[in-house]
């Protein structure tokens, strides 16, 4: 019987220590999550601080671009840089809208999105610029994939923003493969962007606000903080894993939109090839 008592506390021990494990690795995330949260709203208030008051300026230069285009004594070719002058401050002022979004200032307008769709685009904007630079794009879209509820603009940034730094990635490594999958699971859909590129030396850091592995001039560090705190703001999860075998897998998670019981299941966009 004595062997017997040992090995059942044997067991019981190593069942101790794997909880015990298991808890101090919880508490440490929590404790990673909690200090992100706070370089988060701490930098959400400087950005809002600076944001208002560069839409100070922007209004009155809108304004008063407004005023001179409707001007019927101008010249054409005057009238042209007026034009031009409005268009570039309207621009400005839709990134700083954008600021305010990240700061949690404005609310996002959250309306039923296909995930598929919103990776095609993105894929389209991106892929005129990869000719010429030995980077395949793989895209391998789940069918049938269920909607998210979500900001269509917001997400598409994220989706750019992560295909940006895999391509850049892929550049420094001299070519490669750029792979983008999405997967349903329990509710939830996920998004993947996997490159085979030299992979990143800290992947626990990379949502830091201030964080960059590019080099000084290239990279603020606040893209990818930007791309955090979007993800969090629509119920989901993002992070990033160096692969096995080499490169960087992006994983962002988002909660799959509620569907009425009667109501049919979406259909999916096709994937591009």
């Amino acid at each position: 019987m004595i062997p017997f008592k040992q090995m059942l506390l044997n067991q019981e021990l190593a069942r101790l220590l794997q909880q015990s494990q298991e808890t101090i690795s919880k508490e440490k995330h929590l404790q990673d999550h909690l200090v992100s949260s706070e370089k988060m709203a701490a930098l959400g208030q400087l950005v809002a601080g600076a944001a208002h008051e560069i839409n100070n300026p922007l209004t009155a230069i809108l304004g008063y671009s407004d005023l001179l285009e409707e001007d019927t004594a101008l010249r054409e070719e005057t009238r042209s840089l007026v034009q031009k002058i409005g268009q570039q401050a309207r621009r400005t002022k839709r990134l700083v809208e954008n600021l305010l979004n990240f700061a949690q200032q404005t609310p996002a307008e959250k309306t039923s999105v296909h995930i598929n769709a919103l990776l095609n685009n993105a894929v389209q904007l991106r892929e005129p610029d990869l000719s010429g630079k030995k980077i395949k794009l793989k895209v391998k879209l789940e069918p049938d994939l269920p909607r998210i509820r979500g900001d269509s603009n917001q997400l598409l940034q994220v989706f750019l923003h992560m295909m940006n730094n895999a391509v850049d990635a892929l550049q420094e490594a001299g070519g490669g493969v750029l792979t983008i999958t999405t997967q349903s699971q329990s509710n939830w859909v996920t998004i993947r962007l996997s490159d085979t590129g030299p992979g990143i030396q800290e992947p626990q850091k990379i949502f830091d606000p201030f964080y960059t592995t590019k080099p000084v001039g290239k990279g603020t560090g606040l893209g990818l903080s930007a791309c955090y705190g979007i993800v969090q703001d629509h119920g989901g999860e993002i992070k990033c894993e160096n692969n096995p075998n080499g490169g960087a897998t992006f994983v962002v998670k988002l909660p799959a939109e509620v569907q009425p019981a009667d109501s049919p299941p979406s259909s999916a966009a096709p994937a591009a090839q």
